[in-house]
């Protein structure tokens, strides 16, 4: 009995597929960042706090190490 696996692609394609894939998340993955950076450049930021209470959720207090 054999246990051969036949691929849909040749072993390049598919290599080259996933860097491809690879390459343009880390390119999305910078280009998120950098409009992050620019946003806190402008000012555009919210407080721990602020986010919060926009969400409608409630802080908990970290507990401190006895």
């Amino acid at each position: 009995m054999e246990n051969t696996v036949t691929l849909p692609q040749s072993p390049q394609t598919i290599i080259s597929t996933a860097i491809n894939e690879r390459l343009d998340y880390e390119e999305w993955a910078l280009a998120q960042i950098d409009a992050g950076l620019a946003d806190i450049k402008a000012g555009r930021v919210y407080s721990r706090d602020e986010a919060y209470q926009m969400l409608g959720m409630v802080k908990h207090e970290r507990k401190k190490a006895a």
